[in-house]
Formats: C-alpha cells, sequence, structure tokens
C-alpha cells in the first residue's frame, strides 16, 4: 500500500496545534458493521471498520493530522480486496482523489482507473476536474474541467465539462477543446459548437454546427493561393462528377478536406429554395441530416449534413463522419460527397436514402456503421433491417462497402448469436471489410499484418481486410486525428474502389469487386479469417484494372 506526502502535509505535521483529536467515542456501530478508530498521542491516525455478521474487515483509512483521509480501502464481506484510494490535499480546499487497480491476486498495482480534482463538502463534494482513464489499457486519454459559475440550481444537476483536454502517451496536453452544449436535450451531452487549442492556447480549429454556409466563401477561409482557390472550386463547380453516397453520423463540411469535394448535382441547384428533381428535398445536392430521438428533443430533418456532436462515448468532440468521408474521397476529384447524415437506424431514413440512390443510380456507398441485431437490446427497431436490406435488395447495380463491426468478444460473424447488421446480410454487391493492426499498407510489411484485436471476421461473412488501426484523418473543426475501426478500413476499400473505377469507368462496380478481391494479398504465413483470404492490395488492383482496360 502506498501513502501520498505531500509538502502541505508535512508543514501541516509540524503544525500540533491543528492536529485532529481522537474521537470521543472510539467504537461506533451501525447496523451489521463496526468502525474502530486507532489513535497516537491522542491525534487520530486510521480506522478499521468489520462487519458483524461474518467478522471480516470490509473497510479501513489512514487519516492525516488534519484528521483528513489520506488512504482508504475496501472488502467485500467475503473478504475480497475491491478497492484501494489515495488523497492528496493542497491549499486552496481542493484535493485530489485517486483509485488504484486491484489485480486478480488481491494485490494493489501502480494503475490508477479512477481521478478527480475535487473541492468544498467532504461527503458532496464539487468536482474540478476529472480525469478520463481507458478502462481496458488504463491509460489516461483526458482531463473534463468543470466550473460552476452563474449555475442555478435547477442547472446544477446538468453541470457539463466546459473544457477538454487531449492527453498524449506520456499523459501531456496535446490539445484542448471549449466546448457549448445543446442545451435542450442535456442528457445526451451534445456539443453544438467547439474550439480547438494547441497546449499553449493557439487556436487550431473550429465548429458550429449551424453557422452559414457556402462553399465558395468557406474555400476563402483556408488561405489558399488565388491558383489553388480556382482550382478547388471549378472541382465543386462541376457537375460532371459521379455522387458517392456515405451514410454515417454526419460531416465537417467546412474541413478543407471536404468543402470542395460536396456534390454538385446537376438534378439540384444550391440554395435556389426549390426541389429541382422533385424528390420532396428542396436544396438536397449534396445529402440531408435526420434524427429523431423521440424524448431527447432531437428532431430533426433538414439538409445540413454536419455533425452534431455526442459526447457520451467519447471524452471529446472525434467527428466519425467527417474521418470516414475525408478516407474515402482522398485524393478524388471526380466524385462528389452525398452526406445521409444523423441516425443510420432510422427506418424511414434508410428507405428514403435507398431511394436517392436507386434515383441518381449511384454506384458506390460506405457504409461504415451497425445496427445490431434485430430484437438485441439497443439495436434498431425492426422496420430498419426491413429497409437496410431492401437498399441492398432494390440497387444490384451499386457496390455498397460495409464495415465488419468492431467488439472486444465474440469476433465470428459466421458463429451463431454473433450476428452484426449490416455486415451479416450475404448480398452480391456488399464488400465487407474488416480491420488490419495497421493504419497503412507497406508493400515489404505484407506477411506481417493481422486482424485488429477489435474487428470482426468471418471466412463467410468478412470477403477482405485493409487498415483500421490509428488511421490519421480528416477531424470536425480542421486537422487531423487517428482513430481505430473496421469504419476505418471499409473507406479506405472505398477510395481503392474509385480510383479503379477512375482508371476503367467501363468495368461496372460489381465487376471492380471481383478484381478487388481476386487480387487479395494472401499472407504467406497463413490466409486471414475472411472470404478472400488476404487484405487488399491497391497496386495489384490497379495493375488488373489496367490490363482489362487495354484488352
Amino acid at each position: 500500500m502506498k501513502y501520498v506526502t505531500t509538502a502541505t502535509t508535512i508543514i501541516l505535521s509540524q503544525l500540533s496545534l491543528m492536529a485532529a483529536p481522537c474521537p470521543t467515542n472510539k467504537v461506533v456501530t451501525d447496523g451489521n458493521w463496526q468502525t474502530t478508530y486507532q489513535c497516537e498521542n491522542n491525534k487520530l491516525t486510521s480506522s478499521l471498520e468489520i462487519n458483524l455478521k461474518t467478522g471480516t474487515k470490509t473497510g479501513a483509512s489512514t487519516y492525516d493530522l488534519q484528521g483528513r483521509m489520506l488512504t482508504n480501502d475496501s472488502w467485500s464481506s467475503d473478504g475480497i480486496y475491491t478497492y484501494h484510494a489515495e488523497y492528496e490535499y493542497f491549499d486552496n480546499d481542493e484535493r485530489l482523489k485517486s483509485v488504484y487497480v486491484i489485480n486478480e491476486n488481491g494485490v494493489v498495482t501502480d494503475k490508477i482507473k479512477a481521478k478527480t480534482l475535487v473541492k468544498g463538502d467532504l461527503d458532496d463534494p464539487t468536482i474540478l476536474k476529472e480525469w478520463v482513464i481507458s478502462q481496458s489499457s488504463y491509460k489516461q486519454i483526458g482531463i473534463k474541467h468543470y466550473r460552476y459559475d452563474d449555475i442555478n440550481d435547477d442547472d446544477f444537476f446538468f453541470v457539463k465539462p466546459y473544457r477538454i483536454d487531449v492527453l498524449g502517451k506520456q499523459g501531456q496536453v496535446t490539445k484542448y477543446y471549449e466546448v457549448i452544449y445543446n442545451m435542450k436535450a442535456p442528457l445526451a451531452n451534445l456539443v453544438s459548437e467547439f474550439r480547438a487549442f494547441s497546449p499553449d492556447g493557439e487556436l487550431i480549429g473550429q465548429y458550429n454546427e449551424s453557422a452559414p454556409f457556402s462553399v465558395s466563401e468557406q474555400l476563402k477561409k483556408f488561405n489558399l493561393t488565388e491558383d489553388e482557390y480556382k482550382r478547388r472550386l471549378s472541382i465543386f463547380e462541376d457537375k460532371t462528377r459521379e455522387p458517392v453516397v456515405i451514410i454515417d453520423t454526419g460531416f465537417d463540411i467546412m474541413h478543407p478536406s471536404l468543402t470542395h469535394k460536396l456534390y454538385n448535382s446537376p438534378f439540384d441547384l444550391v440554395g435556389d429554395g426549390v426541389d429541382n428533381d422533385g424528390n420532396g428535398r428542396v436544396d438536397d445536392s449534396w445529402g440531408w441530416q435526420r434524427q429523431d430521438d423521440a424524448g431527447l428533443s432531437l428532431l430533426r430533418d433538414d439538409n445540413n449534413i454536419r455533425e452534431t456532436h455526442s459526447l457520451i462515448h467519447t471524452p471529446y468532440p472525434v467527428s466519425h463522419g467527417t474521418h470516414v468521408a475525408a478516407l474515402a474521397l482522398k485524393d478524388l476529384d471526380k466524385y462528389g460527397l452525398v452526406g445521409f447524415a444523423g441516425d443510420v437506424a432510422i427506418s424511414d431514413h434508410l428507405e428514403k436514402a435507398a431511394e436517392y440512390i436507386t434515383e441518381k443510380k449511384v454506384k458506390f456507398v460506405n457504409m461504415s456503421f451497425a445496427i445490431g441485431f434485430p430484437g438485441a437490446p439497443m439495436s434498431a427497431p425492426r422496420e430498419s433491417f426491413y429497409y437496410l436490406e431492401k437498399t441492398f435488395v432494390e440497387n444490384p447495380e451499386t457496390v455498397f462497402v460495409v464495415a465488419a463491426g468492431n467488439a472486444r468478444g465474440n469476433l465470428d460473424l459466421d458463429l451463431k448469436g454473433n450476428d452484426n447488421y449490416p455486415a451479416s446480410y450475404d448480398y452480391a454487391n456488399m464488400i465487407k471489410v474488416g480491420a488490419l493492426n495497421t493504419a497503412n499498407l507497406e508493400k515489404d510489411k505484407m506477411d506481417t499484418y493481422r486482424p485488429a484485436s477489435f474487428s470482426k471476421f468471418g471466412n463467410k461473412k468478412v470477403q477482405i481486410f485493409a487498415p483500421g488501426q490509428g488511421v490519421v484523418s480528416a477531424q470536425s473543426g480542421g486537422g487531423t486525428i487517428p482513430l481505430n475501426g473496421t469504419s476505418m478500413a471499409a473507406p479506405f476499400v472505398t477510395n481503392v474502389l474509385l480510383k479503379g473505377h477512375k482508371l476503367n469507368p467501363e468495368l461496372s462496380p460489381l465487376e471492380l469487386k471481383d478484381l478487388l478481391l481476386a487480387t487479395a494479398y494472401i499472407p504467406k504465413n497463413g490466409r486471414l479469417p475472411c472470404e478472400s483470404g488476404g487484405m487488399v492490395d491497391p497496386e495489384a488492383f490497379y495493375k488488373a484494372v489496367q490490363r482489362t482496360k487495354s484488352n
């Protein structure tokens, strides 16, 4: 067991007049528990709690000279060591609490699983900082900062961090965010606006889900040369580009990687306020957003495909759709992004997206999402699966690139009970992609790559693998971020397919799919657990496409 000693506690140890006296009643019984206080020279030093029914030790604490807790430990009633916390005190009434991991042998390790800086009431303190810690690796990945200025009693329950630090491998702050929430739905932790800063406070990016937007005006904000500005604007204005549909959470249309790649539909005039293509939506050139979270005031149906960031599953804004779209369209100017953003599990959202794909004869669609399986807890409604499956059935000439899915266990999609849709569907126009344990492909290392530890696989239900670990791509607000997931592997494959289509537009999407699988690289040390047995090999694929062109 470790004990915390600080400069503050050393000074206090010299001030005997401030010492906490020993409790008058050294033995206190409360129901089935009895606490005994230990003292030295009439000063409180420790306490011990036992369960009177079992006679086992259930709690122990040590105290400093002011009677403040230094360590706190707990055991279950059958004697299993479950909890160890340490406290550090500062002169401004703040105190740092760290909870340590106890291993399977009942030994306190040096790994911290929870850490908070608090002040005020001992029993109901005010949180000032809260560390975000990975519960798999116990790495400290972020710090949430709280403030309570101008908060009334009614809103106190909904206090949220105003600043979130991102921590590097050594625990250093690599960047931080100042965030503004959508308080119409406080339980959803939705961030509607944020600014990103370097560690020294330099503004490096900002995002607002509803700020005014036009492609030409946004391009002027990127500090481009005149020639580059004209080049990007001409790309956007090119109405001969093919649409690529990406169904995802949302997209930062103000990111330099995406602004000029938005689709400028020949069927619709951007911003004229008219439903030119007669599909029931006005000015939907580059897609639309659909949210329907009943009870959370998130009802939304508009053509703003920008992302509403939720901090329920991530400590800071991550921007899934922005990352995916930038990967899919990287180094490509002849394709335009059509984004169907928001809640991918809404049945009529899926239905209308499918209708768009059919009407516009879209050839390539990226689906980096999963909606569970019918009847499972937290899965989409059953009708959503119907419309999702209908999307594949009614668009047989379209290739859908689908993420295999991520998990901590039950990774084999071929096994009964491990279904994960849409990856578990089996249609000829799907390419289901697992993630490799790398961010990119290097020819001389192809034999060393293996499936990432989180990636779903299956000799029947996954067809190929692609880079999916630590993949760097665009982040909302500007800049880039590395992310892990089959969500990253899928757009890598989409990008390769699009480049193949650019090489030979006469090949159908399904012919390109067949070539992609036929040219997969199979490692010399054994097949990968997928239908092709290998990973995408862009170089071999492009050569195969070129051969078809010359023939």
